[in-house]
């Protein structure tokens, strides 16, 4: 698994959020319905990048009735931004 993979994933993530801000769901929906068909993520990145992002303050987690951990966002666009450009100057550096 490479630091591209999961800052791509970062990306791909924060994107959905911004158009859909009041989206909401398991890591398995995540994974079918937030990204483009195009994006392949398995789910060990899926994982990091959401954890990632509920670390930067950008998603929270709850866990329904059913006992399914789901994601949300939490905060505005400028906490995803800042995410997004911490995760991307992270790797960055490792490129350097």
């Amino acid at each position: 698994m490479s630091e591209d993979e999961l800052t791509a994933a970062v990306r791909s993530l924060a994107r959905y959020l911004r158009a859909n801000p009041l989206a909401c769901d398991s890591a398995t929906g995540i994974a079918h319905w937030w990204f483009k068909p195009e994006e392949e993520v398995s789910m060990d990145i899926l994982s990091r990048a959401l954890e990632w992002l509920k670390e930067h303050g950008a998603l929270e987690v709850s866990q329904g009735a059913d006992g399914r951990v789901r994601y949300r966002r939490r905060g505005d666009d400028a906490v995803l931004d800042l995410a997004v450009a911490t995760r991307e100057s992270l790797t960055a550096r490792k490129h350097d």
